[in-house]
């Protein structure tokens, strides 16, 4: 699999994704990350990052590991924990990696660090392979 190819596509496909400000920067077999722009749009009432901006980063990142492996695959079930705040900053980003990989579950871990690599969150995502 060509890897930046597979990164550029999910990252023009993904509106969502494109809406939150949110972009694949790094895919590898079983890895991904992601990063989100943090502006005026992306805080709660509080002024911190809102708490979807923040699992929308990693479930990009944890969808495109998942999918790393050739086969689409859909989110079944999310563990997510918010450690921090995420005042005062500028970007987040999610790295996600592949814990198990079954015949049609996969598990991954995701990290969201602040820009100052302060970590926010971490969650473990379960995805199911579809059948094409």
């Amino acid at each position: 699999m060509n890897y930046r190819e597979f990164m550029e596509h999910r990252n023009s496909i993904n509106q969502f994704a494109r809406h939150v400000h949110c972009q694949l920067t790094e895919v590898r077999e079983g890895y991904a990350k992601a990063q989100t722009l943090i502006d005026g749009t992306s805080v709660n009432p509080v002024g911190s990052v809102h708490g979807g901006c923040i699992y929308t980063t990693a479930d990009v990142a944890c969808g495109a590991a998942a999918a790393s492996y050739g086969q689409p695959v859909t989110t079944v079930d999310s563990s997510f924990s918010f450690m921090r705040a995420g005042l005062g900053i500028s970007m987040i980003t999610g790295e996600a990696e592949v814990i198990k990989r079954g015949k049609k579950l996969l598990f991954v871990r995701a990290t969201i660090r602040d820009d100052k690599g302060t970590e926010l969150a971490e969650g473990m995502f379960t995805f199911m392979t579809l059948d094409t």
